[in-house]
């Protein structure tokens, strides 16, 4: 059985969608698998750029608004309302030093689900944490923040050592942290993880 992967943000599309549905969503994933990534194509990897390299160079605000000015006119709208909404989070991160990410891994039944925060950083208070952006325009459901939580927890030895994951729904300028607990959230997304890949054999042979 060929191993099977797919990143965060995938994965709890899967969750979140029900029925026959879900067979859209496995064909979509598996045509990705299939075709390189496209810089084009990704609605908002400028915006994420510049809040990457606003963290990295101190001076947020002055690579945002350079980032605005250049953003195509079609974009400039959803643009400008994740900066409103980064910039509600930037207080949160005042003081904070940059630590390094990697990519980790959260496995079960046959499925690898690959966690890589978008940022890390070292608190004043010697606490470290490892934020995931959500850049749609759509609200993030408290649902699926919990099953992006509770997964990245699982790799975050992997991918920030120490670390405890935050979620960011930018455009609300809204930070998730609360880890689901109990016996019971593992074994459903480990049921998910198993409907998920039985799903993906049936549409590939």
């Amino acid at each position: 059985m060929s191993a099977i992967e797919l990143p965060l943000n995938g994965f709890v599309d899967y969750l979140r969608t029900r029925g026959a549905a879900r067979v859209d969503v496995a064909n979509r994933h598996i045509s990705q698998a299939l075709e390189p990534y496209s810089p084009a194509r990704d609605f908002y990897r400028r915006i994420l750029s510049a809040i990457l390299a606003g963290r990295r160079s101190g001076d947020d605000l002055a690579v945002l608004r350079h980032a605005l000015a250049e953003a195509p006119p079609s974009r400039r709208g959803n643009y400008q309302a994740v900066v409103d909404g980064w910039r509600k989070l930037l207080p949160q991160l005042a003081g904070t030093e940059h630590v390094k990410v990697q990519t980790g891994r959260w496995h079960d039944h046959g499925l690898t689900v690959k966690v890589t925060p978008h940022l890390a950083y070292r608190l004043p208070d010697g606490r470290t944490e490892a934020m995931f952006l959500y850049l749609k325009a759509d609200p993030l459901p408290a649902a699926d923040a919990a099953a992006m939580l509770w997964i990245a927890a699982a790799a975050m030895p992997q991918a920030c050592p120490g670390a405890t994951p935050v979620i960011a729904d930018v455009r609300r300028g809204k930070a998730f942290r609360k880890v689901p607990s109990g016996s019971d959230y593992p074994a459903w997304l480990a049921a998910e993880a198993g409907g998920y890949r039985q799903l993906r054999d049936r549409l590939t042979t």
